[in-house]
């Protein structure tokens, strides 16, 4: 599945649920786990809002994915994440 929309998803969140195509690493859980909490945040309004976080990075020259807003946020989480 993942392959027919973006050959390199490795998992999407969907309100509550997290889907990913193999196990994740502590790092990609937490990356998850702030998208979750972005949808709670937001709720129905945060699809709508993410798509509009990457088309405003992209307007602005840089990436859809990688430079969207909520992608950065995430990947800070990550970063956050005291080691175990």
């Amino acid at each position: 599945m993942g392959r027919l929309v973006l050959p390199n998803w490795l998992a999407i969140t969907i309100g509550r649920t997290v889907f990913a195509w193999r196990t994740l690493t502590d790092d990609e859980l937490e990356h998850e786990l702030e998208h979750v909490r972005q949808w709670a945040r937001m709720g129905w309004r945060f699809p709508i809002a993410y798509l509009a976080a990457s088309l405003i990075a992209k307007r602005a020259g840089g990436r859809w994915y990688r430079d969207n807003r909520f992608e950065v946020e995430a990947r800070t989480a990550a970063e956050r994440r005291p080691n175990a």
